[in-house]
């Protein structure tokens, strides 16, 4: 019993280790976006544009990554209604991850720039 109690510790690190390795691997893109967001005024600016497409480019991206890239490249104070549908997906999608979902409703629900509520989201997935 106690060698099973020391090893418990030890079993919990390796095992946050892991998670957190795996969060880093695919946040970058996610901590982007959600940067490029939270600071949103009516459309991402060309630098920013070329940033997202840098992701959308990225083979290292995935799918849903490089949707809600593609649809905030073509925010125009308003989700453009060619991404609209992909997103609602996104949104719907279970296996869709949490943070992904958060983006695609913030662009979803975008009206020139995120409300104060939605900038307190996406400044939890920047940092």
């Amino acid at each position: 019993m106690r060698s099973r109690l020391r090893t418990l510790p030890a079993l919990l690190l390796v095992t946050c280790l892991a998670v957190t390795s795996v969060a880093a691997a695919e946040s970058k893109a996610v901590q982007t976006m959600a940067g490029i967001l939270a600071n949103l005024n009516h459309f991402a600016s060309d630098s920013e544009k070329a940033t997202l497409k840098g992701i959308v480019d990225d083979k290292a991206s995935t799918a849903p990554e490089k949707t809600v890239a593609q649809a905030l490249i073509n925010v125009k104070h308003t989700v453009d209604a060619a991404d609209k549908s992909k997103l609602q997906a996104l949104v719907a999608d279970k296996d869709t991850p949490a943070s992904i979902k958060t983006l695609a409703e913030v662009i979803l629900a975008l009206n020139h720039t995120p409300s104060d509520a939605e900038k307190a989201k996406l400044k939890k997935l920047v940092s």
